[in-house]
């Protein structure tokens, strides 16, 4: 009887498949997943793709980091990114990189959704108080070792106590993390509000725990890293370059997440310090593809002769992804920018129309909302159901976000806005400051002056004429260029006046709000909130959008963000496109399909023939 009732103890208390656990293959946000169980291979690639080859592309900047985890160092560009990085913050990949792998990774032609890729299967109670993963058994390390639970326990607690503060922020309802078995590992939550957080804890990036053991994680790491993902670090010179092969013996080559993909056999990425070069290095064939984000040099630096004869194609490729916002972020930390009638008089000034006439060749429009492209977006007055919302903040949010339309001021595109300079000083003279002897001055006779940081000498050819429109105000506005490197340091700090930011956004937002917007972000160095955001309004509404189990509360949610964000004029709206420009040596195969995301270069393959005929026409071997 003891031993009966030992096993009915043990068969209570053991974790069991019952009616109200989910057993999936993917997670998806507000929908059902496109592929089912047994999907072959992604619908976008060519599952017969031939293996083999090298790519070179370039890189802008330095790193002397394999720890992209860190605040510490500059990384190595590639381990958790796409090798084509696109405008807006996109990417044409869509795992968590190429040396680490996370449990889940996403589709290209879906959004939202993630399909089991380190785990085997999922499994959500009814409850979402808690989500578990399966290791697949064939997952391995670059050294052979397996991928187990320990080892994605281990990250977890590593990155929320050494790595960069905004993972805390990410993982903030994780309660605990719970390792079930050898493969077997279970994320307990806070609560069950975060519709996000299965799909965040499933994107989490798992490392190798005995290959950080006895050594420093929190300092920037120059050894060769060991990862689970197809590609691996073959060699290396810090700061100049970095060259990845593919691991022959990748665990997931012939997964369904995996085939078809990642299809070089050698991928290497070499530095430069400035775009200049890095474009004269593409057309001299030393770089063989490129992601081009400079309108100027889309309209008119691709005439060289390689391009003429063919060998060289250029091509836009349309996407169907919300932008989000691109636009010059104002410090509020910063005294000159802690006035909102001040950043609306700054904003009010840009002249958009004027530059994409003049600088940008028509290629753009202007930016009006953080989810532009979307039906997240605000427009015209707000609804009832977003009044609802806004009105317990009433008394401290603008009156515009009640009584008025956001909409930027536009301009005929001549370069004399003076009607916008004149509303920008009544704003100014509203706000406490006065011209005198063509200074803006306070009433302490300080003169207003900031200066806009960058990191790319492309964005002096937009910035530099607008600080000539600020200095019409009599503010004494300045560009500064810093290498990627201090520009990273700084940022990470907060150590900055006026940035060019980019919040990239999904089809349902949720919690990389949290980071870009949050009061505890606005203190967390090397977080998105590089504006300082620190609003009851702006928290309480991201926390509805993160919490929303339903299409039309996050809807109502995101468009009163959108009108506090925009009438709080946080940014100077920029610009955005529904295309991105690829050109590239005319030497690899690609799957026809259009696709969601628009490019997805792991997709790409090497075609021998072409390749043959264009190498030798550059002079390669």
């Amino acid at each position: 009887m003891r031993i009966i009732a030992c096993l009915l103890l043990l068969l209570l208390s053991a974790p069991t498949a019952r009616a109200d656990v989910t057993r999936s293959h993917a997670i998806t946000v507000l929908g059902t997943p496109a592929l089912p169980p047994n999907f072959p291979h992604y619908p976008y690639v060519n599952p017969d793709a031939p293996k083999g080859g090298t790519v070179t592309l370039g890189h802008v900047g330095t790193f002397d980091s394999f720890n992209p985890f860190i605040l510490r160092g500059t990384s190595a560009f590639g381990l958790t990114s796409p090798w084509i990085i696109l405008p807006g913050g996109s990417g044409s990949g869509t795992s968590v990189g190429h040396v680490w792998e996370s449990l889940l990774t996403g589709s290209a032609d879906e959004g939202s959704t993630a399909y089991g890729h380190l785990a085997e299967v999922i499994e959500l109670p009814a409850d979402k108080m808690w989500v578990a993963f399966e290791l697949r058994p064939e997952a391995r390390f670059s050294d052979g070792s397996p991928v187990t639970a320990d080892d994605v326990a281990w990250t977890y607690r590593t990155l929320l106590a050494q790595g960069r503060p905004s993972f805390k922020i990410q993982y903030a309802d994780v309660g605990e993390v719970v390792v079930e078995g050898p493969r077997r590992v279970v994320f307990h939550f806070k609560s069950n509000q975060n519709r996000d957080l299965p799909l965040i804890v499933g994107s989490l990036p798992v490392l190798p725990k005995h290959f950080f053991q006895g050594r420093d994680f929190a300092r920037p790491l120059t050894d060769t890293p060991v990862g689970s993902g197809p590609y691996k670090v073959a060699s290396f010179e810090l700061g100049r370059s970095v060259t990845y092969t593919r691991d022959p013996n990748w665990w997931a080559a012939k997964r369904p997440t995996g085939i078809g993909t990642n299809n070089f056999d050698k991928v290497k990425v070499e530095y430069f310090r400035d775009g200049t070069v890095a474009m004269e290095a593409f057309k001299a064939g030393q770089i063989d593809v490129r992601s081009e984000n400079v309108s100027k040099n889309w309209a008119t630096a691709y005439d060289f002769p390689a391009v003429k004869a063919g060998q060289v194609i250029k091509k836009s490729f349309p996407h169907q992804l919300p932008n989000g916002i691109q636009g010059y972020a104002m410090n509020t930390r910063r005294g000159v920018f802690s006035n909102r009638l001040v950043r609306q008089a700054i904003a009010e000034v840009f002249d958009f129309e004027w530059s994409n006439k003049t600088l940008f060749y028509g290629a753009y429009s202007r930016t009006q909302s953080y989810f532009s492209n979307s039906e997240l977006a605000s427009t015209g007055l707000p609804s009832a159901a977003e009044t609802a919302l806004l009105e317990p903040f009433r008394a401290s949010l603008p009156e515009a976000v009640f009584k008025t339309e956001f909409a930027v001021p536009v301009t005929d595109g001549s370069g004399n806005n003076r009607e916008q300079l004149r509303h920008a000083l009544d704003l100014l003279r509203e706000a406490g400051w006065t011209v005198k002897d063509r200074k803006l001055v306070d009433a302490s006779g300080q003169q207003m002056g900031f200066t806009i940081l960058i990191d790319e000498p492309s964005l002096e050819r937009p910035s530099l004429p607008y600080t000539q429109i600020l200095q019409k105000l009599g503010i004494d506005a300045k560009v500064r260029t810093v290498d990627p490197a201090q520009y990273q340091r700084l940022t990470d700090d907060f150590d900055f006046d006026m940035i060019m930011i980019v919040y990239g956004q999904g089809d349902v937002p949720g919690n990389e709000l949290r980071d870009y917007f949050s009061c505890a972000a606005a203190k967390a160095p090397g977080s998105m909130n590089v504006a300082g955001v620190c609003d009851p309004a702006v928290d309480t509404l991201v926390e509805t959008i993160v919490t929303a189990q339903e299409k039309g509360p996050l809807i109502n949610a995101a468009r009163a963000l959108d009108r506090v964000l925009l009438n709080n004029w946080y940014l100077v709206p920029n610009w955005g496109s529904l295309e991105y420009h690829i050109a590239w040596w005319d030497r690899f195969a690609r799957p026809d399909k259009p696709i969601r995301d628009g490019i997805n270069f792991d997709s790409w393959w090497l075609d021998s023939a072409k390749a043959a005929i264009t190498d030798a026409a550059r002079g390669r071997q």
